[in-house]
């Protein structure tokens, strides 16, 4: 998916932007600043009006949420756009202890939402089948790279039976942090899964990703049958290596090497 070069002019007048628009990381390499508001491509109008009613909606508590911004017409949505507040902060390496503590926090704040109508409907995009394969509500023919880490991983699945809600399935690196203000939750990746299960997402790509040391797993001790979140949790990013590759082309498949170590420890657990 290559980046579609900035928002036109009449993009950014329907949302009230005036400076130019510069590139900035965030939106898988799509996002753009102009002043005090961010651009991102909307890639399914319900998802983008459910999310940006959905961050109204929402009564913070300890965290921050960037607004949504109205196009001129009236919608979130307006030529393949959507507009969203600029928050200041950042994502900082090492944080993985308030992350997980602003990600429970956070999934208390939405506990009571129900699930969003679109959920059957929705793109079957990579993030989307990677997650339902992880679940064993798909299959899929696995790439030969993948494939032995896949068995492996399901060779530690059990039973799970926690209550399922609204969860931000990709809450790692979208968490931003202020010296003087509560963190921001930016990117809501919505899924139907336990929070345990975001917990575990996030634990494995802090162990995969940015150098964490795997005793972070043992945070998850104090959750409900954390262990098997742990595991469906990484078989998914592993399983998003051939969905990424299989749907979009991306050359992601040696990126296996990266999780072989988590693998490891996580099939050590498991005997």
């Amino acid at each position: 998916m290559s980046d579609q070069g900035p928002p036109s002019k009449d993009i950014l007048g329907a949302f009230g932007a005036m400076e130019r628009p510069i590139h900035i990381m965030g939106g898988q390499g799509q996002a753009y600043r102009s002043g005090h508001i961010v651009f991102k491509p909307a890639k399914d109008d319900e998802e983008t009006n459910w999310i940006a009613e959905f961050y109204l909606a929402v009564d913070c508590d300890g965290f921050r949420l960037p607004k949504p911004i109205y196009s001129s017409s009236g919608d979130f949505v307006c030529g393949g756009w959507q507009a969203w507040e600029y928050v200041e902060g950042e994502h900082k390496r090492g944080q993985w202890i308030e992350t997980i503590e602003v990600c429970i926090r956070f999934h208390q704040a939405i506990a009571s939402f129900s699930q969003p109508a679109y959920f059957d409907r929705r793109e079957q995009n990579p993030w989307v089948v990677a997650d339902k394969v992880a679940w064993g509500e798909m299959e899929i023919e696995h790439h030969p790279r993948i494939a032995p880490y896949v068995d492996q991983l399901r060779k530690c699945l059990g039973v799970i039976d926690e209550r399922s809600q609204l969860i931000h399935g990709d809450f790692g690196g979208n968490v931003l942090f202020s010296e003087s203000l509560p963190p921001t939750v930016i990117d809501f990746s919505p899924y139907w899964r336990p929070v345990e299960f975001a917990v575990g997402v996030i634990i494995a790509d802090a162990i995969v990703w940015e150098g964490a040391e795997k005793s972070l797993m043992e945070v998850g001790d104090q959750l409900d049958n954390f262990y098997q979140n742990l595991v469906r949790a990484e078989l998914r990013r592993v399983v998003e290596l051939e969905t990424l590759h299989q749907i979009y082309g991306w050359e992601m498949l040696e990126q296996i090497e990266a999780h072989i170590s988590l693998i490891r420890a996580i099939c050590d657990r498991c005997d």
